[in-house]
């Protein structure tokens, strides 16, 4: 929706480009790119998002994202997040799905995500818990059924000492 504004990052050049663009002209810039170690200068943006992207990160790896994220945020930038609560895996189930449709201005778009389900269990407090150790403070939060938000905002540094 914002075009031009947006820097979108996959790790898949294919998955960039299936992203359907609202008008050419406000095409965002798309990188492939890993999310545990992005290549932006400390404190480059005001906003990052994650749109059930977690969900396909190994669980493992989800501190060094947070980690990053934090790094190339500005001072009170902010971190808004969707995804969904993965539980356990049901037995000989071999992938986690979800169904989704989207309310955007003007429009309201069907969706599904897929992942592979073996060790991925996540919900809203293990992603609090994460963003509050990585420096993070939750502003605001909400969940719709399976399907949570987290809006997170980078806290400012600590003023340094002063030198006499």
């Amino acid at each position: 929706m914002n075009g031009r504004q947006v820097v979108a990052i996959d790790l898949s050049y294919s998955e960039l480009e299936e992203t359907r663009e609202r008008e050419t002209k406000k095409e965002s810039l798309k990188i492939v790119m890993d999310a545990t170690d992005l290549k932006f200068l400390t404190k480059s943006f005001e906003v990052a998002t994650s749109f059930f992207t977690l969900m396909f990160i190994e669980n493992s790896l989800h501190p060094k994202v947070f980690s990053e994220i934090h790094r190339v945020l500005k001072e009170n930038g902010r971190f808004l997040m969707w995804d969904v609560r993965i539980p356990e895996r049901v037995e000989d189930a071999s992938a986690f799905g979800l169904s989704l449709e989207i309310a955007l201005p003007g429009e309201k778009v069907t969706t599904s995500y897929g992942t592979k389900w073996e060790n991925k269990e996540q919900d809203l407090e293990y992603f609090k818990a994460l963003a509050t150790k990585t420096g993070f403070r939750i502003v605001k939060e909400w969940t719709r059924d399976e399907v949570f938000f987290l809006e997170l905002m980078k806290q400012p540094s600590e003023a340094a000492p002063s030198v006499k």
